[in-house]
């Protein structure tokens, strides 16, 4: 696609860089990754790398199956841990299969659409090792290079991750008869703090906190805007193949989320399985678990845009984390965003 026409593109979008926080934003992300920058998607204006354009078509056009289980959510919100939820339930908690990389058997979906066409080589030319792990390279490459031939490869049923905004998911997930969907949610806050640690461990992106707080705001970040993501999703969550949960609920009883979703899946768990399940799905027993904690992937990342961040894939894994480390002068940024944002019955302060 190296000579995809910008001037007739299948989606309407403008260029991040055409306001100075959308300047602000491209300057602090890496160029290894985003040399070609940002831009905004359609009506909504969401905030994807300019490749998304490329593949938009791909993405709009792929043809679902029926059994697909497919997660989705505003990154870094629980997706991992739900994830891993969804997939042991309906394999009715075949542990030896999760040994498998999560990214192998629960792709992300619009992966390859990320980063800048030219990152390619570079994946491929220098980072996709692992200790001599030929299995391991090889799941790697699938998860960096080709995201949307793994998920068409997939042995039914499908189990697929995507950030996508629903009104940019492909048609067929568009209607009541599409397959089964899990949303997670989480408080705006929260969301705002891990999205930052993680774009700094694996983007290299070079900014403060408060810069990442005021892109956040103004919508200018990674799957940006934040509410409208979550509020496409809130609204269809009366649909019979839709579940939507919230990151605090599995924080304060994942047991009866687990219960929950089991039932929306179709499976019956007994009281038995449901607790080895919860201890499997702890935040100590995801963070040792290599199947999971994408250590591997972070090295890989890191080697790419060779900066360091003190942190990890799964950081903390716990609610209000945001109060460790924003000042009093963002936390009124946001809390004023929130009052002018909030989703009634949802996250309102």
């Amino acid at each position: 696609m190296a000579d995809f026409d910008f001037s007739n593109p299948p989606i309407d979008f403008s260029e991040l860089s055409d306001s100075s926080v959308g300047k602000k934003w491209e300057q602090h992300c890496h160029k290894v990754f985003y040399d070609e920058g940002w831009v905004r998607l359609g009506k909504i204006k969401a905030c994807f790398a300019r490749n998304y354009v490329r593949y938009y078509e791909r993405i709009r056009d792929f043809q679902t199956q029926p059994d697909d289980i497919w997660v989705s959510s505003f990154p870094k919100c629980g997706t991992t841990w739900t994830q891993e939820m969804v997939y042991c339930i309906a394999t009715d908690l075949d542990f030896e299969a999760a040994k498998i990389g999560l990214q192998k058997r629960f792709p992300y979906f619009e992966l390859r659409a990320n980063w800048s066409p030219n990152l390619t080589k570079i994946i491929a030319d220098n980072v996709l090792k692992s200790n001599n792990n030929s299995s391991t390279e090889d799941e790697n490459k699938s998860f960096f290079l080709n995201s949307f031939d793994l998920v068409d490869h997939l042995e039914r049923p499908r189990f697929i991750k995507t950030h996508l905004h629903y009104s940019l998911l492909p048609t067929a997930m568009k209607n009541e008869q599409s397959p089964k969907m899990i949303y997670v949610a989480r408080n705006p806050k929260d969301a705002c703090i891990s999205l930052y640690h993680h774009f700094c461990l694996m983007d290299g992106y070079g900014g403060s906190l408060e810069d990442f707080v005021d892109a956040f705001v103004q919508d200018t970040v990674f799957c940006g805007p934040y509410w409208t993501h979550v509020r496409e999703y809130w609204e269809i969550r009366d649909r019979p193949n839709v579940l939507f949960i919230k990151y605090e609920d599995m924080k304060k009883d994942l047991p009866s989320v687990i219960r929950q979703t089991a039932n929306f899946l179709g499976v019956t768990l007994t009281e038995e399985k449901v607790e080895r399940l919860t201890e499997h799905l702890s935040f100590e027993s995801m963070r040792k678990n290599p199947a999971v904690n994408y250590e591997d992937i972070v090295c890989n990342m890191r080697s790419l845009h060779g900066t360091f961040h003190e942190s990890k894939f799964m950081r903390k894994g716990k609610v209000d984390s945001w109060k460790d480390e924003m000042t009093p002068e963002m936390v009124a940024k946001l809390d004023a965003w929130v009052a002018k944002n909030k989703i009634m019955g949802l996250y309102e302060k």
